[in-house]
């Protein structure tokens, strides 16, 4: 059984940051990451054919997300951010785009997640919060700041720990780079996708950050 938790440092200073979904939370990571690293260069896409010209960064409009990914992640740039803000699983879509096939999620897997919910494609969506966090959440380490609630140990580790006979499990950690703003490298999607090409079989592919995730199932 296969447990694998692709996890990186992110970098002090980035120098590139591709936020995609240009919505509420894009706009406003854009905003963030530009107020804080005014040097960055700031790639913003979105699928609609208009984006706001006040948003910081370089706009894409009219490009969808992971074709966006497929066109400039390279593994001479390991350091570059990627802050997903769209209504998608994209760790999952980055692979599927290149290999296999999404197959649902075990429903039973929902017993064993906090707040687990039941989403499309057969995805399971989960959360420590029956509320609706803050948009400057600090995410510490053991509790949640809102209730003071403890927590043993965060969610990324929940998932590493999905124990399903005949599936494997890899999960990105979502880390936070600003208050409100998840974030993780390219090195960490391009490495998602090359143990995947070498690997097969079926998988639960799960994102998580300390308190929110997704997992999606996915055959090859």
């Amino acid at each position: 059984m296969l447990h694998m938790l692709i996890s990186r440092q992110l970098p002090v200073s980035p120098e590139r940051a591709y936020v995609l979904g240009c919505g509420k939370f894009g706009s406003s990571a854009a905003f963030k990451i530009n107020s804080k690293w005014p040097n960055c260069e700031i790639h913003v896409v979105d699928s609609i054919a208009e984006l706001s010209s006040n948003t910081p960064g370089l706009l894409h409009a009219g490009t969808e997300a992971v074709q966006f990914l497929r066109d400039n992640l390279h593994r001479n740039r390991p350091d570059e951010l990627v802050i997903p803000c769209i209504p998608e699983h994209l760790a999952f879509e980055w692979v599927r785009s290149h290999i296999g096939f999404p197959i649902p999620v075990p429903v039973r897997l929902m017993e064993s997640l906090p707040g687990a919910i039941a989403g499309k494609d057969g995805c399971i969506y989960c959360s420590f919060s029956d509320f609706v966090c803050p948009s400057d959440c600090t995410e510490p380490e053991g509790y949640c700041p809102i209730t003071e609630e403890e927590r043993e140990k965060p969610l990324f580790e929940t998932f590493e720990q999905i124990s399903l006979n005949s599936y494997k499990v890899i999960v990105v950690r979502s880390a936070q780079l600003l208050p409100g703003v998840g974030a993780f490298t390219s090195d960490q999607l391009l490495t998602l996708l090359a143990y995947l090409r070498k690997e097969k079989g079926r998988f639960l592919i799960g994102t998580a950050s300390r308190c929110h995730g997704v997992v999606n199932g996915f055959v090859h």
